[in-house]
């Protein structure tokens, strides 16, 4: 990288270089240094170089580069920066902000190259530091989320014309290719036990509510966020369906009020005794730690609450369901390409078996 600095004041020990304007050559070192006025200021460079080709080619990317920064914002902070980049992310949906937080967070930690050091200085090489020192211990996914932070944070800053080209331009992996999730999902058997563990906890104050709210998650498919907003007002007993906001997209959809879900409605309204269409349907915001407990007990896979969900996606697909159908009550708008991305792995022999079922069909 080129490096700045002023040009000594003895003018003799320069000679100007001929049909190039702004270039000059060191009488004794050799090097060569470039200058230009720019907003009535001039502006001095040491061209790091005692090739004269060389030299021409440094001095037309410094003066070009000159024009895409703006000299009153070019001394800007990587503290400023941080600063203008959470301004620029608060609109996000709440969980984004949580985890750009939380990156920021080992940014500002792990940085130790100083937040006041100028963005002009920072170097791919600082960035390629900051990323190896994380990717031991990050799936490809969050590596990727790390480096798409770098990457939009200093293209804030080319976009504001503090620097001319990002340093995540040439960071040697700015991306991972994602690897294949490997999901736990519950049987309808574990998810049964782990109801009725969570159930049987006498001593504990909120083991009912807890296990209302686990088997709720586990027969309507629906997630923690879901299941602890809804009111009595989204269930419609006429029609026979449940009327969802997702909060992560903010779009409403509609659930059927699965012949296997309702016993629990109604128990669960029975117990409320005539609530009105804004009480909550659940006195809890989840159940985790009560999961994880059940899962402890029992000796399973530490399921969360949104393998709980998966378990009814899993469920409505063995029961031969259409593709598009389950994607509709889960809220998507794909006609069902993420559920057979996402859970083709998971499916494996079943989805064999239901081919299979579907064949049956044209014999009968």
């Amino acid at each position: 990288m080129l490096q700045e600095g002023p040009i000594a004041p003895a003018i003799t020990l320069y000679i100007k270089i001929p049909g190039f304007a702004g270039l000059y050559r060191h009488a004794v070192s050799g090097r060569y240094y470039g200058m230009k006025k720019l907003n009535g200021k001039r502006r001095e460079k040491s061209l790091g170089t005692t090739d004269r080709k060389i030299a021409e080619r440094r001095m037309k990317e410094w003066v070009g580069n000159m024009d895409k920064v703006d000299s009153e914002v070019e001394k800007t902070t990587l503290r400023q920066l941080l600063v203008k980049f959470e301004a620029i992310t608060q609109s996000q949906v709440k969980n984004s902000q949580v985890t750009t937080r939380a990156i920021i967070n080992h940014f500002v930690d792990w940085w130790s190259f100083g937040l006041d050091a100028q963005v002009r200085n920072i170097r791919p090489s600082h960035l390629d530091e900051f990323l190896a020192v994380h990717e031991p211990r990050l799936r490809n996914t969050t590596y990727n989320r790390y480096a798409g932070f770098l990457k939009q944070l200093f293209d804030i800053a080319v976009n504001d014309r503090v620097i001319a080209e990002s340093p995540f331009a040439r960071v040697k992996t700015p991306w991972k290719r994602p690897q294949t999730p490997v999901r736990k999902i519950p049987t309808i058997q574990q998810f049964q036990a782990i109801v009725a563990s969570i159930r049987s906890q006498r001593l504990t104050d909120h083991a009912q509510d807890s296990a209302d709210f686990v088997e709720f998650l586990g027969l309507a498919g629906l997630g923690q966020a879901e299941a602890s907003s809804l009111t009595w007002g989204d269930v419609d007993w006429e029609l026979n369906r449940l009327n969802i906001r997702r909060h992560k997209t903010d779009t409403h959809f509609h659930v059927p009020i699965y012949h296997h879900l309702r016993p629990l409605l109604e128990r669960l309204q029975a117990k409320a005794d005539h609530p009105s269409a804004r009480t909550r349907v659940f006195k809890i915001n989840d159940a985790k730690k009560s999961l994880r407990s059940a899962c402890e007990r029992l000796g399973l896979p530490l399921f969360s609450q949104r393998n709980l969900r998966q378990c009814l996606i899993m469920r409505l697909w063995k029961a031969g369901i259409d593709k598009k159908l389950i994607a509709k009550w889960q809220g998507h708008r794909d006609g069902g390409q993420l559920i057979m991305d996402t859970y083709t792995e998971v499916f494996g022999d079943d989805e064999a078996d239901y081919e299979r079922q579907q064949l049956q069909k044209l014999a009968a």
